[in-house]
């Protein structure tokens, strides 16, 4: 099944749970990146928090079958389950979580990347139902702060310690400690071109990197 059309058939379902606001399409999909690995993501704005029965609710509508079904854990609910043999990812937060967190990116120059991950799925995803709801916060994340700029390069500029012993580790053929440093060395580089580019980071493990050169090339 194409994904969009089925993506648009669960936003239906959870539009009729009155403490939905508002649904919104994330993640590859939404931005036209999608492959043969691909899932759907969705975006779920609470009024309140949600009851266990509601979630679940959806997924027995759709005839879904469920793979995981998380409790409440660092202000996200979040269960992935497979429809007609397609998975959907959800993840679900308060409308008001959302909004404090583009504060904190935006406002407050909070570089951390699993916080400007939801500003950036709120920057591109696709409002699938609470147009109005979604409108008002994508209207605060149009523009990337000249100050968050700033702050992210200050931040990714700082290797660490064990960057400046890499030669340390090599002679002595600890690959597995110098791996780690590569690999953190690599994340930093990643975070300082999102920041340089002006861009939030829609990923915190930087997912989608070829699509990313693509799309600012």
């Amino acid at each position: 099944m194409e994904l969009k059309k089925l993506a648009v058939q669960a936003a239906e379902q959870y539009a009729h749970i009155l403490n939905i606001e508002a649904v919104m399409l994330v993640g590859s999909v939404s931005r036209d990146w999608q492959d043969e690995f691909s899932d759907i993501e969705l975006l779920i704005f609470w009024r309140q928090a949600p009851s266990d029965e509601e979630r679940q609710q959806i997924i027995r509508q759709l005839g879904g079958e469920l793979l995981e079904f998380h409790p409440y854990e660092e202000e996200e609910w979040a269960e992935t389950y497979t429809v007609d043999g397609v998975k959907l990812e959800i993840s679900s937060f308060l409308t008001e979580t959302i909004r404090q967190t583009i504060h904190q990116v935006t406002r407050e120059l909070d570089v951390d990347p699993d916080k400007q991950c939801i500003v950036a799925a709120v920057q591109y995803g696709i409002p699938l139902y609470g147009d109005a709801a979604i409108e008002q916060l994508k209207k605060q994340v149009e523009h990337y702060p000249l100050e968050l700029q700033e702050a992210g390069i200050n931040y990714y500029s700082d290797f660490g310690s064990r960057w400046n012993n890499r030669e340390a580790l090599v002679h002595r053929k600890d690959w597995l400690m110098f791996y780690k440093v590569v690999v953190s060395v690599q994340t930093n580089i990643m975070g300082l071109l999102f920041g340089l580019n002006r861009q939030f980071i829609p990923h915190p493990a930087f997912k989608w990197q070829r699509s990313l050169e693509k799309s600012s090339g």
